[in-house]
């Protein structure tokens, strides 16, 4: 009598062969997600983004030398006192799959600081995490530029990337916020900004693709074998 094919060992193959796809990394199948900030250079002028000046605190949307596309935000003082400060701040944004430090943020920007920066100056940007509401503050990423990066009389723009932020377990929006002379000292002119970026990365569902996987080589396992039994066992 001849033996049937061995379905049971082609099945415990075909299941060994999808477990090894599933362990496979996924590092490839990772993409990434634009979060914020709405209108990132200034392109749409004011809107989007909340300013405000005090005393001799000066900004504006300027268009005579952005790093790219028509604009950029700048803001800056020249005068002593506390009371000469000036900020753009942009609109909450949400965190997506990067809330309650659900994925790692990257952070970036753009900058070109044209006048000299006198020692200890320096214009104070933030991303700053609040609660899914927009309204509760909860943690900021600092990070202080002019004479704490060492830059003076810029003549093309520097960018500056942060990786591997996380945002707090209660953080579900987040925002931009520039200031010059409010928390750390500024009377160095001008300081120009563009194109701000917060970004996360996802990873696609494997799950789908490896069942299917499995399943055909499970087929092409089983086809083969069925072959090779039925050379193996033709009457003469």
């Amino acid at each position: 009598m001849a033996k049937s094919p061995p379905y049971g060992f082609l099945l415990l193959n075909g299941l060994m062969v999808a477990a090894a796809l599933m362990l496979m990394p996924a590092a490839a199948t990772a993409k990434t997600i634009v979060l914020g900030p709405p209108d990132p250079g200034a392109e749409h002028g004011f809107d989007y983004w909340y300013h405000g000046t005090q005393a001799a605190g000066f900004l504006y949307v300027d268009d005579t030398d952005p790093e790219t596309g028509r604009n950029d935000f700048t803001l800056g003082n020249t005068n002593a006192g506390a009371e000469n400060r000036a900020d753009w701040r942009s609109q909450n944004f949400p965190l997506g799959p990067a809330a309650k430090g659900g994925a790692p943020i990257t952070f970036s920007f753009s900058y070109e600081l044209p006048d000299n920066v006198s020692s200890s100056d320096n214009i104070r940007v933030e991303l700053r995490f609040f609660d899914a509401s927009g309204t509760n503050f909860l943690a900021e990423n600092m990070t202080p530029v002019g004479s704490a990066s060492g830059d003076s009389n810029m003549t093309r723009y520097k960018k500056v990337t942060l990786t591997n932020i996380r945002a707090p377990r209660r953080a579900g929006t987040a925002d931009i916020w520039v200031t010059a002379n409010i928390f750390q000292h500024w009377t160095s002119g001008n300081a120009r900004f563009d194109n701000f970026s917060v970004t996360t990365t996802a990873r696609r569902n494997l799950t789908p693709l490896v069942i299917v996987a499995g399943l055909i080589v499970l087929m092409i396992l089983a086809a083969m074998a069925a072959v090779k039994w039925s050379h193996r066992n033709r009457n003469p």
